[in-house]
């Protein structure tokens, strides 16, 4: 069974959340993207709960059955300091504590945890990815494909045109939203309408639309 999702926040009622938990997405998403295949019995999320003040965080351990939850102290007055660079290092920090902790009382394997910490600073924090395979349109004259970068404040999303031979002919920036919407990627389909407009759906929840006109006439 593997994980499914990582989640990296404020404990409850901390004064911090506001300005932290926006922020604590993309990090959490680019280490568990080097985890999609590490065996954690019986648990698909983790919960990493960070603070300074453990005697006020009205947070306590939770018995639920496939979940997991670990407790990191964090340095929140440093953290605000920081430039985007050198929070989402911080980021990086907790998580792989609290994932390590785990693993540790799980009797899970360490040694892809620090795989994955390591990858993420070998890609220097970026969180930059192609979206499914590039489809061909109809008449096989070229092809579309997704490319997104989710960054600690913003996601976007671009549309990238392609020749038939796959020589990237032209890219746009079609979807920006906030960090802390960015699971919705996952959940981009698209289908070509006929030779030169494409149809991208949302199907997480708002289930929004795009449609596009990518391929020049007659291309």
């Amino acid at each position: 069974m593997g994980l499914n999702h990582i989640d990296l926040r404020t404990t409850y009622k901390s004064i911090h959340a506001g300005g932290f938990n926006p922020e604590s997405h993309v990090v959490s998403e680019l280490y568990w993207s080097f985890l999609r295949n590490y065996s954690t019995p019986s648990v698909q999320q983790i919960t990493i709960f960070i603070s300074d003040d453990w005697n006020n965080s009205l947070t306590t351990p939770k018995n639920v059955k496939g979940f997991k939850e670990a407790f990191v102290d964090f340095d929140f007055k440093m953290y605000f300091s920081l430039d985007k660079f050198k929070k989402k290092r911080m980021q990086l920090e907790a998580i792989n504590e609290g994932m390590v902790h785990i693993a540790k009382q799980e009797g899970w394997d360490t040694n892809s945890l620090q795989d994955a910490y390591n990858n993420c600073l070998e890609r220097d924090l970026e969180y930059q990815f192609n979206i499914g395979k590039p489809k061909s349109s109809p008449n096989r004259r070229c092809k579309i494909g997704l490319w997104c970068n989710w960054d600690i404040d913003i996601i976007e999303v671009y549309w990238i045109l392609y020749d038939k031979s796959g020589n990237e002919i032209k890219r746009e920036k079609f979807i920006e939203k906030y960090s802390l919407q960015g699971i919705f990627i996952y959940y981009v389909k698209w289908q070509w309408l006929d030779n030169n407009k494409v149809l991208f759906e949302e199907t997480y929840r708002k289930k929004e639309k795009w449609e596009i006109t990518p391929c020049p006439s007659g291309l």
